[in-house]
Order: structure tokens, then C-alpha cells, then sequence
């Protein structure tokens, strides 16, 4: 028993000595900043907890449990500025919506950051190892495996997309009838996003599918918060590991890309050995349908079918989401703003039976700054975490002013929170809170320019879908007010209360009826 006292003693203080050790070496790095590039310290968020932040973790959950999360956060930014540090769950983090501190971790100084140790273990055994949980050149590989989906041929195959869009517009309640516009949109890109990543929809839309839609939906969500919950708690993710609802989810969607994965690589095995299995196997070309299929190309490039799993994964949860999402935001915001939708339909009905290609949806002007203004108030992803792979510099946030360089020792996380960027009122104005499209028209300033307006975040980690994104929600607008005269309001409170996951999201959907359908 005395041993035991002794060695946990001597353990205690191992972990104490390695602990002021490191503090004094985090010290003299800070030091060497200074004197080298002016830095600065932060200024920091009060906390009344100074050991684990457990104040500002439990502030930020009631945030979360109203739905108002990401006002939260813009207000302390009001307080403290736009660079500061603070402490939560025992975990020090930098939180900047600065747009210099915003382009050198996104841009600049890309070699500095990376997602690996946020998102790497945490993201298992759920997402494994993918384009969005690792960095360095698997990162490079996972990248250069998605870019063919992305590119222009691709992006603007409307005519398939068309073919999915029929089947949701017969969805939508012709007698006005009160739906949720986000439900039904989810299913319309878990419809395109299966075609175009296992080449085959799971036409979730047709009344004679055999794909069960709510159960998948309800257990990839499931997936997604648990996830999002490990991420946010940092040293504590390991309690969410005990969700008994969270393996169950997760294995359904498992079990569904598997599926798939399994077909592909048998598809790829015949076409290397064709005599292996039956004439009637289609050997995997991801070209052969005139289309470029996602999990076939990867195919040509990874047999493990757990690693193609992760892939596939990785990818399929942004591109199901963040198109429904957008599109949805777009519909919450033009049913409270019924000149804006008159507007939208003007331009629609103005096309007359001209196709509706790429170029055509590119140059509609009233379309894309309802687009840029919805984006710039709803993002789907509204905070984006990097942490520092090596002691680096920001160009702002240190000092009573925040003006002066800050040093960022390796590991610590810095959050970019562009909800509170791009509603920050020195650079959109007073109305900066206000949906406008108008701030859109000619001569406004070139905010992408000066990273004031990144909603597809910048630089080498840009999403890949940035391109099929806009052209996707831009086409259904365009279809759905061709369609419609009004669209009409049905949110019993009027107030956006945010469902985050890994994306962010209408909690109570996007509830909307449509009258005056054109005959």
C-alpha cells in the first residue's frame, strides 16, 4: 500500500514538473516572438473558472440549447474585439473573425494549420480518415481523389439534376398546404449526392423506392451531432463515446456505403479479371455512363474497403447538406420578403423557354445576390477550427488594441468564426443584421477580395463544391419561381434558432406554403 501511495505520488509529480516545464518552454517561444515579429498577448474572456473555463463551457451549451449559439459568440466578439483568447473545458483557444487572421490560416500561412488534431481521432470510428479529418499529403490524396466530381463537365450537368427536381416539385403541396421546404430538400440532394458519389440514386423522391429515407436521414443527423459534440468538448469527447444511440447510428449509415463499396470494388475485380465473376457484372469504368462516378474512380486507387468507406464519408455529409441547406436559408428569408420573390420570379419568367445551361444560371443577377446575401447571414458552416501544427504568428489580435501581431504556440486551436465576420457592422454597415440583396448590386466593394465574405472559407482547404453549390441552389430557385407566384411564411415565432451539428441548420425547419402555382 505504501509503494502504491509512493508511485502515484511520484506520478503527480512527474506530471507537475513536465507541466511547468513545458510552460517555461511555451514562455521562451512567446519571448522569441516578441522580439521577432512584435507580438502581443490576446485579449481574454473573463472567465470565473480560470482552471477548466467550466463557466463559459456551461454559458456556451445554454447558447445551444436556445438555439443561439453563434449570436452568442458575435457578442463576445462585440466585447473583446475580434481576436481573443479564452478557456473552455480545460482547452485554451484563439476565436477570430478578423479577415487578416481569417486569409493567413486559410491562406497565407496554410502550412501552419490543420484539422488532424481536432478532427483525427475524434472523427473514428464514425468518419476515419478522409478530406475531412486529415492534413499533410493524405489530405493532398483524399483531395486529388474528389476533384474530378467537381469539375466544370460536372457542375454543369443540369439536365440530370432536372430529372431530380421534377420528382421534388411534385412534392410540394399544390393547395397551398404548410410543409417544411429543409426536409424536403435534404431528400432531393440525398437523391443527387448518391448519383453522382455510387452512381446510382437512391431516389429517395419516388413513391416506389425501397431506400428507407427518414430512417437514414435520422441516423446520419444522429452521426453528425455526436461527432460535433466530441469535437466541441475537446478533452471530454470520450463521454460521448458512451450515447447508446450513437453506434446504432452510425452503423446504419455504415451498413449503406458499404453496400455500395462492395459492388465497386466487385465491378473493379471483373474489370481486371473478367472471367472472375458473371459477363453480366459491369466492369468499373468512372467514365463509362458519361459521367464521372466518385466511389469508381476511387476505386482505381484504393481496394481496402474500410479506407473507401472513410473516404466516401468524408465527402457525403457536405455535399447531402450544404446544398439543402443554402437552398433552404434562401426560401426562409424570401418568404418574409415577398418583393424580393416577386423579383426572383420576374427574372425567372423573363427566361421564357430559354434553357436553363450553366452560362444562363451563372449571369442571372437577381438569383445570385439572393444567393450571396442568404450565405452571408445563414452559413451552412458558421465556425471553422484549425489548430497550429507549429508555433506561428497571426497578423492581428495581440495588444490592448488588437492590432498587434499574436503568437499561437503548436496545438492550440484557433476558431474562425465567420457568423460573426460577416455580420460585423464596420464592414457591412448599420444594417449589417438586415437580409438585402441590394448590397449586392453594382459597385459594391469587392468583399471577397479583402476576405470579408468567405462562406466557402478560401485558399488551398476552399470546399471543393463551392461551384455545384451555387449553380444547384441558384437552378432550384429558379425552377421553384417559375412555378409559384407567392411563397408564404409559416414559422409560428419568425426567429432562426440554429441546429449545429457539424453543419448549421433551421431547427425547426423551413416551414412555407406556396400559392398561385402557374397554370
Amino acid at each position: 500500500m505504501v509503494s502504491l501511495f509512493a508511485l502515484t505520488g511520484v506520478c503527480i509529480g512527474v506530471a507537475i514538473v513536465r507541466t511547468i516545464i513545458l510552460a517555461i518552454y511555451e514562455r521562451l517561444r512567446y519571448r522569441r516572438a516578441v522580439h521577432q515579429h512584435g507580438c502581443r498577448a490576446p485579449r481574454k474572456y473573463p472567465n470565473l473558472d480560470p482552471l477548466l473555463g467550466m463557466d463559459l463551457f456551461c454559458r456556451i451549451r445554454m447558447a445551444d440549447f436556445r438555439g443561439q449559439r453563434s449570436n452568442f459568440y458575435r457578442d463576445m466578439h462585440r466585447k473583446l474585439g475580434g481576436t481573443f483568447q479564452m478557456k473552455t473545458c480545460g482547452v485554451t483557444e484563439v476565436q477570430t473573425a478578423d479577415p487578416e487572421n481569417i486569409q493567413a490560416i486559410a491562406a497565407t500561412n496554410f502550412g501552419d494549420w490543420g484539422v488532424g488534431p481536432m478532427r483525427g481521432d475524434i472523427g473514428a470510428p464514425f468518419l476515419d480518415r478522409g478530406i475531412f479529418t486529415d492534413d499533410g499529403e493524405f489530405w493532398k490524396h483524399s483531395r486529388a481523389l474528389v476533384k474530378p466530381t467537381f469539375n466544370r463537365a460536372e457542375v454543369a450537368d443540369l439536365p440530370s439534376f432536372e430529372n431530380h427536381v421534377q420528382r421534388f416539385m411534385e412534392h410540394i403541396p399544390k393547395d397551398g398546404e404548410t410543409f417544411d421546404m429543409l426536409h424536403l430538400a435534404k431528400r432531393l440532394f440525398l437523391d443527387t449526392s448518391t448519383e453522382f458519389i455510387f452512381g446510382q440514386s437512391v431516389e429517395s423522391l419516388q413513391p416506389e423506392t425501397p431506400f428507407e429515407t427518414d430512417r437514414f436521414l435520422k441516423a446520419f443527423d444522429r452521426s453528425l451531432l455526436n461527432l460535433a459534440l466530441r469535437i466541441i468538448t475537446g478533452p471530454f469527447h470520450f463521454l460521448f463515446s458512451l450515447d447508446p444511440g450513437y453506434k446504432p447510428a452510425y452503423t446504419i449509415v455504415h451498413e449503406f456505403v458499404d453496400k455500395n463499396v462492395h459492388k465497386a470494388l466487385a465491378k473493379r475485380a471483373q474489370a481486371l479479371n473478367p472471367s472472375s465473376l458473371p459477363s453480366a457484372e459491369k466492369a468499373a469504368d468512372p467514365h463509362d455512363s458519361g459521367k464521372y462516378i466518385l466511389l469508381d474512380g476511387m476505386t482505381q486507387q484504393i481496394t481496402d474497403p474500410i479506407a473507401l468507406r472513410a473516404q466516401i464519408i468524408n465527402v457525403f455529409f457536405p455535399a447531402r447538406d450544404t446544398s439543402a441547406i443554402a437552398f433552404s436559408n434562401c426560401i426562409w428569408e424570401l418568404a418574409q420578403h415577398p418583393p424580393a420573390w416577386s423579383s426572383l420570379r420576374a427574372e425567372a419568367l423573363a427566361l421564357g423557354t430559354q434553357p436553363l445551361t450553366f452560362e444562363v444560371i451563372k449571369a442571372l443577377p437577381v438569383t445570385k445576390s439572393i444567393i450571396n446575401e442568404t450565405l452571408r447571414l445563414h452559413l451552412p458552416a458558421s465556425r471553422i477550427g484549425r489548430a497550429a501544427l507549429r508555433d506561428t504568428v497571426l497578423p492581428v489580435g495581440g495588444g490592448p488594441d488588437g492590432r498587434s501581431p499574436l503568437f499561437v504556440p503548436k496545438g492550440r486551436v484557433a476558431e474562425m468564426d465567420l457568423y460573426s465576420l460577416h455580420r460585423d457592422k464596420s464592414i457591412w454597415g448599420e444594417d449589417a443584421d438586415e437580409w438585402e440583396p441590394e448590397r449586392w448590386g453594382p459597385g459594391r466593394p469587392l468583399w471577397e477580395a479583402k476576405w470579408q465574405y468567405v462562406p466557402f472559407l478560401g485558399g488551398v482547404r476552399m470546399c471543393p463544391a463551392q461551384n455545384m453549390v451555387l449553380i444547384q441552389v441558384a437552378y432550384l430557385l429558379v425552377r421553384v419561381a417559375r412555378e409559384w407566384e407567392r411563397c408564404e411564411f409559416r414559422d409560428e415565432t419568425g426567429v432562426f434558432e440554429e441546429e449545429i451539428k457539424l453543419t448549421v441548420e433551421s431547427r425547426r425547419g423551413v416551414r412555407i406554403g406556396f400559392g398561385g402555382k402557374q397554370s
